[in-house]
């Protein structure tokens, strides 16, 4: 669709119906600006598919070497902020096994043709350590929670306040 959409733009703008003698780096510069312009309105889903929608309380899932779990929570307690649906997430892993967290802000981002890219569960770091559980303050304001298993395989438990 987004190729489509490019020639489109593309054919339009060299054919248009403009009758003034135009250089052809004059007609791809027009292109490119209107490109350009098309691709800060294209608002696309670049989050993965949602594996659950954890409930409050304590889940186990297994995860391989190099698997990722997406998921949302379904919970009554208070979140920490109200606006940006703050939560404090556990999350402990196996022995031997390296995780890694990812919450991106939201997965409706806006560079669909010149900076097309896929939100990776990575990059968030514990904020402590709470009863076993490394706690990760995420939210859950139009976005996900991504666990990967980095190295190592085994259980990992979530723990959804």
């Amino acid at each position: 669709m987004k190729s489509l959409l490019c020639i489109l733009v593309v054919s339009l703008s060299f054919h248009n119906c403009k009758t003034e003698k135009r250089t052809l780096l004059d007609k791809f510069l027009e292109s490119a600006a209107f490109l350009s312009l098309i691709d800060g309105y294209l608002w696309v889903n670049v989050c993965p598919p949602k594996n659950a929608t954890l409930t409050q309380g304590i889940h186990t899932i297994t995860l391989n070497e190099g698997e990722e779990y997406w998921f949302d929570v379904n919970t009554d307690s208070t979140p920490l902020n109200d606006y940006l649906i703050l939560y404090k997430i556990g999350i402990v892993e196996s022995s031997g096994q390296t995780l890694s967290v990812g919450n991106p802000s939201t997965c409706i981002l806006n560079g669909q043709i010149f900076n097309p890219y896929k939100i990776k569960a990575e990059g968030r770091n514990p904020e402590g350590y709470e009863n076993g559980f490394n706690i990760y303050i995420v939210s859950f304001r139009g976005s996900l929670v991504g666990i990967k298993s980095k190295s190592g395989l085994g259980e990992i438990q979530i723990k959804v306040p």
